[in-house]
């Protein structure tokens, strides 16, 4: 999985359609996460004000998407001049009906393939797991009922929110969690930042778990960015997830880079 920021829309779609040496992002990704849109405190779901992102271009992005048989995403945050989780725990927690209703509206209004929930909180939030967990449960109902997926974003730490000690119970309720290491995860970190320690803590649910990688980086945790791929590819059960869609390290444009994610993507 990859993603397209809002202020960054068309660097990333002229990325996305890039090759090298005939393999490109349309050979590698399964899913491309829209980030345009954030919650209403009252539970409703709008674009991002200091961008909104027309529906024209969204199109544009779905049919190129589906022509390369990508899932397009609507993806929602919650960044409004900083992660605001109280703007996000009113849409989940305090109008959680409607907040999952009115992404199902929108996500079907735009013919897209389903919805991540890119919700973060930075701080101790541990009082919100019982809420944003019975939000996702109520989401993927609706969602999975129109054969569409439901993905999640969460910290790698054992911090903010959510986080993976929220996995156990989050992972049956979603088709993919995205673990949001990037550079402070890796193939020979430490402790928990180990890729190892994030696949055990996935446990049985590891073929859900999509593992964060810089897209702006070449090297990370005392690691090339061509090492830390050779693992993902050896373990062959976990998945990728990349920020963001601008791929802007030189390791990104190599004929390498592609046909490593086209061989994941094909099952090899």
């Amino acid at each position: 999985m990859t993603w397209i920021p809002p202020y960054d829309v068309a660097k990333c779609r002229a990325r996305l359609q890039q090759d090298v040496d005939g393999l490109g992002p349309k050979d590698a990704f399964t899913h491309l996460g829209l980030q345009f849109w954030v919650p209403t405190r009252e539970g409703g779901v709008e674009k991002a004000p200091r961008y909104k992102t027309s529906d024209a271009t969204i199109a544009e992005i779905r049919d190129w998407a589906h022509q390369n048989h990508i899932r397009l995403m609507l993806c929602v945050y919650n960044y409004v001049d900083k992660w605001d989780w109280p703007l996000a725990q009113a849409a989940f927690a305090e109008h959680r009906e409607e907040f999952a209703q009115a992404l199902v509206a929108e996500m079907e209004r735009l013919g897209l393939d389903g919805i991540d929930i890119d919700l973060e909180g930075n701080g101790d939030f541990r009082t919100s797991k019982e809420p944003y967990l019975a939000f996702i449960r109520d989401l993927s109902t609706r969602v999975h009922a129109l054969h569409k997926q439901v993905t999640v974003d969460s910290f790698a730490d054992t911090w903010n929110a959510p986080n993976r000690t929220w996995w156990p119970e989050l992972f049956p309720l979603v088709d993919a969690v995205n673990s949001m290491g990037y550079e402070y995860i890796g193939v020979h970190a430490t402790e928990w930042r180990a890729y190892a320690a994030q696949k055990a803590a996935a446990g049985d649910n590891a073929a859900k778990l999509l593992i964060g990688m810089p897209g702006a980086k070449d090297q990370w945790q005392g690691n090339t960015a061509a090492e830390h791929m050779e693992w993902i590819l050896n373990d062959g059960q976990v998945g990728i997830s990349i920020w963001d869609a601008s791929f802007s390290a030189p390791y990104w444009h190599t004929p390498e880079a592609w046909k490593g994610l086209a061989r994941m993507r094909a099952g090899h």
